[in-house]
């Protein structure tokens, strides 16, 4: 037996779970009841749609069936004739109900930013000595530019560094490779000091400013 009034909103594209409130007769948050009763409150619940709907259809397929063998019991027919408009009630409410909102997980914490450290005093002795072992300024430069690949500096250690080199031209070529491992820059100052004619120290005040990336 087909019925029209619960086939309504079992289409193919019908989301598969609704957030629906209980049968007529129990609490529904608000939700109007049967006609003739008030509306209730009560706790909403998730369920599957299309299975819902299919067996509100059956039910009333048999309470139709039960309706048309009581024609002779009035009461008993009353009974059954308020039973579907019930059933018929609770598969609108099913049909309009709204989707159940799934929660979103939180989003995942920021990755913890790596601590960094100025080289160690074993490690720049190290550097210094392996800068003064190479007899050429591009040497020298290389050897630096090892370091500062994976070391930090303080302005201080940068000093210590800058002394190594005979010409301000190749200070400030290490300087370069420098800024960006600072770790101190409110220090910077210190560093005119490597350099005696106002040009370099023009240079270093541009290097010094330079934003590291």
């Amino acid at each position: 037996m087909t019925v029209p009034a619960l086939a309504q909103g079992t289409s193919a594209d019908a989301q598969p779970t609704a957030l629906i409130p209980p049968m007529p007769g129990r609490p529904s948050h608000g939700h109007p009841g049967p006609p003739g009763r008030p509306p209730t409150q009560g706790t909403p619940v998730v369920v599957d749609r299309d299975a819902l709907m299919q067996q509100l259809s059956s039910i009333n397929e048999k309470l139709a069936i039960a309706t048309g063998r009581a024609k002779k019991d009035k009461q008993l027919q009353k009974l059954l004739d308020g039973a579907r408009a019930e059933l018929k009630e609770t598969g609108r409410q099913v049909s309009n109900a709204p989707l159940a909102q799934t929660p979103r997980p939180p989003p995942a914490p920021p990755p913890p930013q790596p601590t960094v450290h100025p080289i160690s005093d074993a490690m720049l002795r190290s550097l210094t000595t392996a800068i003064r072992n190479e007899p050429f300024a591009d040497d020298q430069l290389n050897v630096l530019g090892e370091a500062t690949s994976t070391q930090y500096f303080l302005v201080s250690q940068a000093q210590q560094i800058l002394r190594l080199f005979s010409f301000s031209s190749d200070r400030l070529k290490a300087m370069r490779m420098l800024r960006p491992r600072l770790l101190d820059l409110d220090n910077g100052f210190k560093l005119y000091e490597a350099f005696d004619y106002s040009s370099d120290k023009d240079e270093l005040k541009r290097i010094l400013a330079t934003q590291t990336p």
